[in-house]
Formats: structure tokens, C-alpha cells, sequence
């Protein structure tokens, strides 16, 4: 990068001698021969990067530092001497400086200064370019909330960030959108430029679980041959998104319980206590007091989650948003094909408004893409949002949602099963889509599955 860097120096030699060397490898210099010249060239324009020499007799670097701090908070600051000591090392690090160099007669050191200062400020660009880029993306305007239940939510969210509420629990059905306002509420919080750490708990085998939260020391387990940092660690100062919670093993529940209430944890097989300054956000598609599934949370973690829970309402249930939902899905991914114009007619609203979404703000979406691509103009229309092969499971074909069976000659059993194996055929086996049909959870649709196949395996048999 071409910086633009300032050179302050009583030795007007010294001064020009640098700035030549400086601008010669393409950087934009400007010189200074005394402090009250720096500060007040500063009240016009502000440099990438400052060599401020200790020794001047006006005003010494330490005390020209020591005004300007404040001024010059994103600028790096290389002290210059030619004879430095440890004190005047420790005070110009204390006030802020970047490097601390001792002059040579051929500036050697200053390219290895220079090299590590250009690319600190290069990085740092990239993370700030990369955070605003997140901050557009996840600006409070792209939360489509024209619904009396979304604005709750959005008026929930902004209350936790102003408490700076270490906990927040997003309870939903599958498909709700709860990790797109988790990541939000982080990058519109005053924790934006940290770390966004997901775990997902469906996503693993129990067992690792607790080590990729908390992380663990070596020794710990068979095959943990050094200490590894965990989720805590890694999202420090930001946020530790731990998505599907009713997955995680209760035991770890407890743990993790345990560092919420506290702000510390100990790595798995570890003593120490390592204190923590992450936002943790929770999910769960079951609710806390759904009957029979009391069990599957701690008592502990409950018990905190019940204070910090806010409840993201079904599609369903926000009517309101579906076709500014549907607008914005058709924009968006018409950019991302080359389509840039594509709009709805007048027929489409009151086609969605008629159907229930069980998959939610996923179902949408993936129907709006699937309705884009079978388009053949600007303009999508109802025919669009259906299948192309009614009854393949696509779209919203005509007898969507609709289980044949003879009265009185199956038990509720069978029923069950009948049901289940329409809506996996449905969705083509997807586990998640055919739980948000039905309402329940991917564990209990599991639990299902397993009844179907000993009723089928006890059938085979008799």
C-alpha cells in the first residue's frame, strides 16, 4: 500500500535523509523539524504512519507523543533515537508507540520497522473493509419486520444490545431465521469487529462437543497430543452463536451454564479458570416448557435461558412480511443470476398468503429460487410458484399436505407412520424440512424413523 507518513526530526539532515529513503519506496512524506510544527500540520490531515524522534530540544518526542495520542488514535507512532534506554523504551510503549528504533547511519533498520508497520496497517484495512462489508449486510434495514410479532422481536434484540446482555436465547421453528439475527444483533453491537463463532450441536457427536466449546489441554483425552483452544477463546470480544442447544449433552449444558453465570471456564482437562467477554446467543427450535422435553435441558441453563428468551414467530404468524420477504429474495438472488429486474404480479400474493409455510423463511426462499429459475421473463407470476411436475414435491403443487388413508383400518400407529414417510418423500428426506412440516423436532423425527423401522422389521418377522 502507499502510505502517507510523517517524519519529525530536529536534525534536518536526519529528516530529509529518511523522507528520501521513504519516498523512494513510492510512500507520500512529509517532514517536521520540531513537535508544535507535528501537532499543528495534525489539525488538517492525519498519517498512516509517524517517525517522531525522542531527542529534540523544543519539545522531546515523549512529550509531543503524549499530546498528540488522542489525536492520532489509528496512527502508528516508530520512535527514533540515537541512543535509546529501556526507560524511555517502556514510557514511549506505555504512550502508545508502535516500534521503538535505535538510528543508524544507513537507516537499516528502518526497512524491517517499515516492513512490519505497512503490513499491520494492511491487515487492519482488510478487517475493517471486511467488517463494514458485514455491517451492510447485516444492517438493521434488512430485517423485513412490517408484522406486529416481528417488531417485538426487532424492539427485543435492540434492548438486549443497549443492556449489553451477555445472554440471549432465540426460541423458534426451524427455518425462522434465528442465526441471521443473531449475526444482526452482533454486527450492529459494539462487539462487530470481533470474532462470529458458530457451533452448531446437531452437527457433531456429543462427545466433541465439549472440547470445540471450551477446548481442552493436553492429556486430556486419547489423542489430544497438545492443548487446543476452544469456541470460548476463539470467539473473545465478539460473539459464540451455539445453535440447536437441546442437542448439546447435559452435561455440558452444565458446564456451559456454569461460564455464562460466572463469565470464567476451565479447558477440557484444565484447572485454571480463563475469564471470558463474549455474547453468547442460544437457539432452540423446542420451547423450554414444551411437555416431554423438560428433561432434555439442564436445570441451570434453563433457568438462565428462561430470562433472556425471545421468541422468533413462525411465517405463519407474520403474514405481513411475506411479500416484502418475497420481494427482497427476488432481488437478492436475481443480482447473484444476472437478473437484476425481476418483480411478482398481482396474482402471487394472495397465492402465498393461502399457504402455511411449515419450513419457514428456508421454505421461502428455496421456493423463490426454484420460481426464478422457471420463469421466462421479468415478471414472475403464480404458474411460476408451482411445480413444473406437480406432485414431485416441489413448489406449491395442488394437493400439497394431503395423507389418503381408509377410516377404521389403521391404528394411530400406523397412521403416524404413513404421515411421516408422505412428508420425508415430500422433502426428499430431509430430515430438518420434514421436522418443520410436522412441527417437531429433528430428534423426535429420528425417534420416528426408529418406531417405523421396528414396525416394520416386527411385520417382516410375523
Amino acid at each position: 500500500m502507499r502510505a502517507t507518513i510523517y517524519v519529525t526530526d530536529d536534525d534536518q539532515n536526519v529528516c530529509a535523509a529518511l523522507s528520501r529513503r521513504l519516498v523512494k519506496k513510492g510512500h507520500h512524506v512529509r517532514s517536521f523539524h520540531s513537535g508544535p510544527s507535528l501537532i499543528e500540520a495534525l489539525e488538517h490531515e492525519l498519517p498512516d504512519l509517524l517517525f517522531l524522534d525522542l531527542k529534540m530540544p523544543e519539545m522531546d518526542g515523549l512529550e509531543t507523543l503524549r499530546q498528540i495520542r488522542q489525536k492520532i488514535p489509528k496512527t502508528l507512532v516508530v520512535m527514533l533515537t540515537a541512543y535509546g534506554s529501556v526507560e524511555d523504551a517502556v514510557e514511549a510503549m506505555r504512550l502508545g508507540a508502535y516500534d521503538f528504533l535505535i538510528k543508524s547511519i544507513d537507516f537499516s533498520t528502518v526497512d524491517p520497522a517499515l516492513h512490519r508497520a505497512i503490513t499491520f496497517l494492511e491487515l487492519r484495512r482488510r478487517i475493517e473493509f471486511s467488517a463494514s462489508e458485514k455491517q451492510r449486510q447485516y444492517s438493521w434495514e434488512h430485517v423485513i419486520a412490517r408484522s406486529p410479532a416481528m417488531t417485538r422481536v426487532v424492539e427485543q434484540l435492540k434492548f438486549f444490545d443497549a443492556q449489553d446482555t451477555p445472554l440471549v436465547f432465540l426460541q423458534g421453528e426451524v427455518g425462522t431465521g434465528k442465526e441471521f439475527l443473531a449475526r444482526i444483533l452482533h454486527y450492529n453491537s459494539h462487539k462487530q469487529l470481533g470474532p462470529f463463532v458458530t457451533v452448531s450441536c446437531n452437527e457433531q457427536r456429543g462427545s466433541l462437543l465439549e472440547p470445540q466449546i471450551f477446548g481442552y489441554e493436553r492429556g486430556a483425552f486419547s489423542g489430544a497430543s497438545q492443548s487446543m483452544p476452544g469456541a470460548f477463546e476463539h470467539s473473545d470480544g465478539g460473539t459464540l452463536f451455539v445453535d440447536e442447544i437441546e442437542h448439546l449433552p447435559i452435561p455440558v449444558q452444565g458446564s456451559l451454564a456454569d461460564a455464562i453465570r460466572t463469565r470464567e471456564f476451565c479447558r477440557m482437562g484444565g484447572f485454571d479458570r480463563l475469564p471470558t467477554n463474549n455474547r453468547i446467543v442460544v437457539t432452540s427450535s423446542i420451547p423450554l416448557d414444551q411437555p416431554g422435553y423438560q428433561e432434555i435441558f439442564h436445570p441451570e441453563l434453563r433457568s438462565l435461558l428462561e430470562k433472556q428468551q425471545l421468541f422468533i414467530p413462525p411465517l405463519r404468524e407474520r403474514k405481513e412480511d411475506i411479500i416484502p420477504l418475497v420481494i427482497k429474495t427476488i432481488h437478492a438472488y436475481g443480482e447473484e443470476i444476472g437478473r437484476p429486474k425481476l418483480d411478482i404480479d398481482s396474482s402471487v400474493p394472495p397465492l402465498l398468503d393461502t399457504y402455511q409455510f411449515p419450513g419457514n423463511i428456508r421454505e421461502l426462499e428455496a421456493m423463490i429460487r426454484r420460481a426464478v429459475l422457471c420463469s421466462q421473463g421479468p415478471v414472475l407470476t403464480s404458474l411460476d410458484f408451482y411445480s413444473q411436475h406437480p406432485g414431485s414435491g416441489e413448489g406449491l403443487p395442488p394437493n400439497t399436505g394431503r395423507v389418503l388413508f381408509e377410516i377404521g383400518g389403521h391404528s394411530l400407529q400406523d397412521i403416524q407412520v404413513m404421515v411421516i414417510d408422505e412428508v420425508l418423500r415430500f422433502t426428499k428426506q430431509d430430515r430438518e424440512q420434514a421436522a418443520g412440516y410436522l412441527h417437531i423436532s429433528t430428534q423426535t423425527l429420528d425417534e420416528y424413523i426408529q418406531l417405523r423401522k421396528k414396525i416394520s422389521h416386527e411385520t417382516e418377522r410375523s
